[in-house]
């Protein structure tokens, strides 16, 4: 029996989760001009990593963390290095982002799949960067150390979750497979339990701390209680809405040529090799209009 594998479906198969209305919108987002400003838009946000890290690094020395133990704070070294590791990998996403453009200037039927990628690890990575950056506040506002490794192993989890959830229902459109509706229904019941409760039970924790210690920064001290898993929400968000747009850009690429006989669209409409950007994109709309009608 085939293995049922979220990157294994045949062309018959992928088209349960590829429909006209994504290869619409694939085609009418691939000029020239749309990708261009794409790339900096990856760029910004690759860029949010390392900005994120030096503006508590200003926080932290200039803001006067009231609410916060000092010798539970990460020294400035630590946040230096953090910063400059950030950096160094924000610049070589960058220029990954920036050969990527070059790459498929030519091959304009998977610009959707290359951006979609892209934004979702650029928005990852300011999100990884962030939790990084407040667990050192956390375990700062809590008095505590493990409350550090604690949101680690939380966040995770969820994601874990949250994209095995996603994976199992892609499949299931691929394969038509309803005899899996109980596991999701399991999985989304342990994710909208751990969701709503978790806020609650770390600003009860907050409370009790300040109670034991004293603080006098509460909004404070449960901002930066709650800020990891702010951050990690972030992250969740962006894969929970472009995971299937992935897949489908995913089999859009690997079935492009079939794609594109599918729905009839010349080679030059579709790959716009030996034709003007302009005028490829006028020839898109005019054949989008047709297979609206």
């Amino acid at each position: 029996m085939k293995s049922k594998r979220l990157y294994g479906a045949s062309f018959e198969e992928s088209q349960n989760l590829v429909d006209k209305k994504f290869v619409m919108k694939s085609l009418k987002e691939s000029s020239n001009k749309q990708d261009n400003g794409r790339l900096e838009g990856k760029i910004f946000t690759f860029l949010l990593g390392p900005l994120v890290i030096k503006f508590f690094y200003f926080f932290k020395n200039y803001g006067g963390p009231a609410a916060f133990s000092e010798k539970l704070l990460w020294s400035n070294n630590v946040f230096n290095i953090l910063f400059y590791i950030a950096l160094t990998l924000s610049i070589i996403f960058i220029l990954e982002s920036v050969f990527c453009k070059i790459r498929y200037n030519k091959q304009k039927a998977n610009r959707e799949y290359s951006y979609t990628t892209r934004i979702v690890a650029a928005l990852s990575w300011f999100c990884i960067c962030g939790v990084a950056t407040f667990l050192s506040a956390t375990g700062s506002a809590l008095n505590s150390v493990f409350m550090e490794y604690f949101y680690v192993v939380l966040i995770i989890f969820l994601f874990w979750l949250i994209n095995h959830k996603l994976n199992q229902n892609i499949v299931n459109i691929l394969y038509h497979q309803k005899n899996k509706k109980d596991v999701l229904s399991k999985a989304e019941k342990v994710t909208n339990l751990i969701s709503k409760y978790v806020l609650i039970l770390a600003a009860i924790w907050v409370l009790i701390r300040a109670v034991i210690t004293g603080y006098q920064d509460l909004i404070g001290a449960l901002a930066m209680d709650t800020a990891p898993l702010l951050m990690a929400c972030f992250m969740y968000v962006g894969v929970y809405i472009y995971k299937q747009d992935i897949v489908q850009g995913y089999y859009l690429k690997k079935y492009s040529e079939q794609y594109r006989q599918l729905y009839g669209f010349s080679k030059e409409e579709w790959y716009g090799v030996g034709i003007k950007d302009d005028e490829r994109m006028k020839l898109i709309e005019k054949h989008l209009k047709e297979m609206e009608d």
